[in-house]
This record gives C-alpha cells, sequence and structure tokens, in this order.
C-alpha cells in the first residue's frame, strides 16, 4: 500500500510540474510583451482576454483570447509567452525590430502589413553579476510603481521589505524560495537577417510573404479569383508551374536539369537517400530572367524513373552552394510530385529505393537468366547450416553420453 501512495505521489507532483502555467505580473496573465522605441526602459504586457493600459493603448491587448491587434504600430520588440500561441492581426503598417517568437505556434491575420527581424539575446548583467526578474507562486514580482523588479539577488535583498509589502512575500528572505529568470539587455539586442524559407518554416499565414534588405515582409495582397487557370501556368518538359495569380504570357518556364552536374554529386553525399532529380527553375522574359518572389507556386515535377522504384518522396531546396537548406513534403498525383513555394530556385527530389528481394533469385527480373552466382551463394550458405546443425547434433550426443556414464558410476 505504501508504494502505491508513493507512486501517485510521484505522478502528481511530476503533473503538477509540466502542466502550462501562465506567466502572471500583478493581476496580468501574460499573453505577449513589448517594447516601444520611446520607452525601451519599460516594457509593456499584453494580458489575455482583458484590456492593459490606459485607453491611449487600446490596440495593446488581447480582445479574443490568443489574438492580438497591431495597427499602424512601430514595435522595438514584441515576444510572445512560450506557453501560449499567437496570432497577431495586423492592419495598416506596423514595423518591429527585433520579433521573438518563442517555442508556441505563431500565426499573422489580418488585411494589412508586418515587417520584422529577428533578435539576437544579449543578457543583463551588472558589474559581472546577472540582473533577474523573480516570481513567487508563478507570478512576478513587481515594485512600487507597479512595474517587474529587475536586479541582482544583492538588490533583490536589499529591497526585500518594501516588495514584501507590494507582493505579500513571505517575512524570512530566502532566496530558493523564488524562479528567477535572467533578464534580455533590449539597447544592445542585434538584429538577424530574415529569408523567405525561414518565415514559412516559423510562422503560420496566408498572406503574402518576402524578404527585402534581411528584413521579414508579410502583407496581405487583394486576390483576383477571376482569372482562368491556364493563364497561371507554365510548363516544360519534367515541370509544371502553377501561380496563384496570373503570369504574363510572353513569360516562359526555364528548366536546367542538374542530375549529372556538380552539385548533384555533392547533395547526393550530404543524404541518406536517393537523389531522384535536381533541377533550377526559373522564369524568363526573353533573355531576362523574371525574379518569382512574391506569390505563391505549386511546383509538379515529374518523376522521371519508375515511380513504384522509390517510396518516401521528399523534396529539397538547394541553395547556390549547393547546400540542402530545407525539407519540404510533397504529395504524388499521377507521374507528378507536387509541393508549394513561395520561390522558385534549385528543388530535388530524393526518396528511398525499394528493396527487390528476387535480385538475387535464380531467375532475375531484368535479363532472366540463370544465376550462377546466386547458386554458389545459397550453395555455401546450405553447406554451413549442415556442418553447424551436424556440429550442435554431435555435442547433444557427447553430452548424453556423459551423462549416462556418470549414472553408472554412481550406481
Amino acid at each position: 500500500m505504501k508504494k502505491r501512495y508513493l507512486v501517485v505521489t510521484l505522478l502528481i507532483m511530476f503533473i503538477s510540474l509540466t502542466s502550462v502555467k501562465a506567466l502572471v505580473v500583478g493581476d496580468c496573465e501574460v499573453l505577449a510583451s513589448y517594447k516601444l522605441y520611446s520607452s525601451l526602459d519599460e516594457e509593456k504586457f499584453i494580458c489575455k482576454g482583458k484590456e492593459f493600459g490606459k485607453n491611449t493603448d487600446s490596440i495593446y491587448y488581447s480582445g479574443n483570447d490568443e489574438v492580438v491587434k497591431l495597427n499602424n504600430i512601430d514595435i522595438y520588440y514584441f515576444t510572445s509567452l512560450d506557453k501560449y500561441n499567437i496570432t497577431l492581426d495586423i492592419t495598416g503598417k506596423n514595423n518591429i525590430s527585433l520579433l521573438h517568437l518563442g517555442n508556441v505556434d505563431f500565426k499573422v491575420t489580418g488585411n494589412g502589413s508586418l515587417k520584422f527581424k529577428q533578435n539576437s539575446f544579449v543578457k543583463k548583467v551588472d558589474n559581472g553579476e546577472a540582473v533577474y526578474k523573480y516570481q513567487y507562486l508563478d507570478k512576478t514580482i513587481i515594485n512600487n510603481e507597479g512595474k517587474i523588479f529587475e536586479g541582482t539577488t544583492l538588490e533583490f535583498e536589499e529591497n526585500y521589505d518594501s516588495l514584501k509589502a507590494k507582493n505579500n512575500l513571505p517575512e524570512e528572505f530566502l532566496i530558493d524560495n523564488y524562479t528567477l529568470i535572467q533578464v534580455e539587455d533590449y539597447t544592445k539586442m542585434t538584429s538577424v537577417a530574415v529569408t523567405e524559407s525561414w518565415i514559412s518554416k516559423h510562422i503560420k499565414t496566408d498572406l503574402t510573404i518576402s524578404s527585402e534588405d534581411g528584413f521579414g515582409i508579410i502583407k496581405y495582397e487583394k486576390q483576383t479569383s477571376d482569372v482562368k487557370e491556364e493563364n497561371k501556368k507554365l510548363e516544360s518538359e519534367n515541370v509544371i508551374l502553377i501561380s496563384d495569380k496570373e503570369v504574363n504570357s510572353d513569360y516562359e518556364l526555364n528548366v536546367n536539369n542538374l542530375k549529372e552536374k556538380e552539385v548533384a554529386k555533392k547533395v547526393s553525399k550530404s543524404i541518406d537517400k536517393s537523389l531522384v532529380s535536381l533541377y533550377d527553375v526559373a522564369v524568363y522574359n526573353g533573355d531576362k530572367e523574371v525574379p518569382m518572389k512574391k506569390g505563391k507556386y505549386t511546383l509538379k515535377i515529374k518523376l522521371e524513373d519508375n515511380i513504384n522504384e522509390y517510396e518516401n518522396y521528399q523534396i529539397i531546396y538547394v541553395d547556390d552552394n549547393g547546400k540542402i537548406s530545407e525539407y519540404i513534403d510533397g504529395h504524388i498525383e499521377g507521374e507528378y510530385i507536387v509541393f508549394e513555394t513561395s520561390h522558385l530556385s534549385q528543388y530535388g527530389v530524393i526518396a528511398t529505393p525499394v528493396l527487390n528481394l528476387e535480385v538475387d533469385s535464380f531467375d532475375h527480373p531484368i535479363n532472366n537468366k540463370f544465376n550462377w552466382s546466386g547458386l554458389f551463394k545459397i550453395s555455401i550458405l546450405a553447406s554451413f547450416i549442415l556442418l553447424a546443425t551436424g556440429f550442435i547434433s554431435f555435442i547433444v550426443f557427447k553430452s548424453k553420453l556423459l551423462t549416462k556414464k556418470k549414472k553408472k558410476k554412481r550406481v
């Protein structure tokens, strides 16, 4: 019975430790936080499902659970809390210098635009000592001005009396009672360039994505649904491109087969599958290449080899240096593998060869001739099995014989 109680207690402790808990600052259940250009020393918080701040800050709140509304906002730093999935509903032109997505699903909707870069973390220190935020019973400790207290452990102890009254802390100071979260130094953080492939991988959106000068750009573009299918399609012998918008009738699809090029050999060495095909896909208007970066495109790559010879098909995006930048899941339609992308470049198809168990049989599936090599291998295997069986039988016989002799001696 004691063991049962112990197991139940440990299970309850595990569930309580792994369960998702919201970050609470004062009375605010934090969904996300941000800093304006004009107030880098002050962090503001977006509360879940309720308004936060003054009437002039009414756009900085979650009006519908995990939806954050931004309207013509210039924000220095924006971060989502890792315990929530965030949807940014954008209106007008919005700029975020440093965007931190966290480890949650991040979505962008609306009819505006969003321009941003990633952030590179720099932790705050004071004379070599780490600066922390402090949590007690899942609530972040605030000072008398209602702002989050930030300081070293020594500063926390020195200000404990005033913080104790404001946050209902225990009478006796004991640092082990608190969770310490090291603070990021926003004024020293640096921006990281954003690529279209990074946006596609980390942000879910139906809006148009692009990158310019290292900035990621997500914006709404009105879609025209009355364009005929033939006005969106460009075809070559092995590749078909279907755009979400109408393409110029003078455009031509240029497909360069790279299967026998040096880049294909480099790619083959870096994968544990077979390289089925590799193409450089581009669109030309006469002799000039057209930058097809904005929009959504469906690419269909013809499977030149027998489709039944492979399984687990997958698309790879290969950069100009011959390195695989992204793996893309596709699906089979007839003799084509189909996938979606936001830009044109070098795309390949990789797959796992199907194991053919009849290759070393007597009746070869290709030339239908008697396979003497296979017969020789089977003969050697059969001889080995016979020898092993005889040896084991001999050992068993000798063992029984010895057992009988020992019984006679005992008698």
